[in-house]
């Protein structure tokens, strides 16, 4: 992972050079507040689902209003539909750049816009190159622009039978992987098939489901705990606690 070296930096030569402005209230009083949060190396920042707080209030948090939620959900990427909100966007942002994924399995294409987006992030914060493999029944709704992009992939896949994934191209794509549910199709019975795919430092982020916390949705996170996977409780928490579309299922795979 790569981790916030050049902040920590400078915060150790912030508190260093300028003593008197450490005191409650100085300057640099919020230095010392947000190295915590920013800090990837932090000992609690990973939990066992089961030790993690439910509520069913979430989505409320998240989208206050309706005006929030369509405003939030209406964006476009290079002139396709990409749902996902800002908060995420730049969650995805910072954990594309600290993981340094070799291959990102997105479940769900709709357009295409959110695919095309990974790929232009991977471009971007990776080292090495990556890909991206979409999958979806409805490959017809995929637009033609991001068809064009060679670093991804569309399957045309019925997620509702996870056995309809291609075993053997799984066996072959790179670590680390990035795996997003957005497919809202079988999601705990497609996360059992794709575990064993996944190797330590693996992320899983089921997106919008958990935003219920009903009975299913609880006592299915709390078995993936079995799977040897944890919350990663800063992308969980960075705006506030579980204010994302993925609420405690920002998974990592010990």
């Amino acid at each position: 992972m790569k981790l916030a070296s050049g902040y920590n930096a400078f915060c150790e030569a912030a508190l260093k050079n300028y003593p008197d402005q450490i005191n409650t209230g100085g300057y640099f009083d919020w230095v010392i507040a947000l190295r915590s949060v920013v800090n990837s190396e932090c000992s609690d920042r990973f939990a066992k689902p089961s030790a993690r707080g439910w509520n069913s209030s979430f989505h409320a948090k998240l989208f206050p209003n309706q005006y929030t939620k369509v405003g939030a959900l209406a964006q476009t990427y290079k002139g396709l539909i990409n749902l996902k909100t800002p908060f995420d966007l730049y969650l995805y942002t910072r954990l594309i750049w600290e993981l340094q994924p070799r291959t990102i399995l997105e479940l769900g294409s709709l357009q295409g816009g959110s695919g095309l987006w990974f790929a232009d992030q991977m471009s971007m914060l990776c080292d090495e190159h990556g890909e991206v493999h979409s999958f979806d029944i409805n490959t017809e709704c995929i637009h033609v622009n991001a068809k064009h992009n060679p670093m991804i992939t569309f399957h045309k896949t019925d997620l509702s039978n996870p056995a309809n994934l291609d075993e053997d191209l799984l066996r072959s794509l790179p670590h680390p992987w990035l795996v997003i549910d957005d497919a809202h199709v079988q999601i705990f019975s497609v996360f059992s098939y794709l575990e064993k795919f996944l190797v330590s430092g693996d992320y899983y982020v089921i997106e919008d489901d958990p935003l219920q916390a009903n009975k299913e949705i609880v006592e299915g996170l709390q078995l993936i705990e079995k799977f040897g996977f944890l919350i990663d409780t800063y992308y969980t928490d960075a705006f506030g606690a579980n204010f994302t579309c993925a609420p405690n299922a920002w998974l990592r795979k010990s």
